[in-house]
């Protein structure tokens, strides 16, 4: 079961973000930092997990606003993603983004951007928008988003503040 994160989930995700990233060569250790310093300045928007039958946490997802040249304009950073090492590779992962995805577009959002692995977002929609680029030049070949409504956006994408 998929739902929005609820005030008792927050120390469990933040041991499932920590745990999920753990393993991963890329990471520094800040990912489950980077929900809650989220989470506190009102930037994690929408926050969804994955409830397991024995109603653990299984995964999260999380949706932040950007700007893009400056300006809010309906667009989102959807991350992190994380899933338990010990239910990965069921499609948790998968059904957190489809289903982030959709309520961000239910809501008016204009578009979703992310930075990870491009072949696994990429099966989602996310591509390379020619003219839109994040601020982070080392994100850039990781960096590819989606639009949800009206035109592709040009500009440099900013993230949250908490994404540093």
């Amino acid at each position: 079961m998929i739902r929005r994160e609820e005030p008792q989930d927050q120390a469990a995700i933040h041991d499932l973000v920590r745990r999920a990233f753990a393993p991963m060569w890329f990471s520094d250790g800040s990912e489950p930092d980077l929900v809650d310093a989220l989470r506190g300045a009102g930037d994690l928007v929408l926050s969804l997990v994955a409830v397991t039958a024995a109603d653990e946490i299984g995964g999260h997802i999380g949706f932040s606003p950007v700007t893009i040249d400056g300006a809010d304009c309906g667009w989102f950073q959807m991350a992190p993603v994380s899933v338990s090492p010990e239910v990965q590779l069921q499609g948790i992962g998968s059904a957190l983004i489809r289903t982030g995805i959709a309520a961000l577009q239910e809501q008016g959002a204009r578009g979703v951007a992310v930075v990870g692995n491009p072949a696994y977002y990429e099966r989602f929609g996310f591509a390379i928008i020619p003219g839109l680029a994040p601020l982070a030049e080392h994100d850039a070949q990781f960096f590819r988003a989606q639009v949800l409504s009206g035109t592709a956006p040009q500009g440099t994408l900013r993230y949250a503040p908490a994404f540093g």
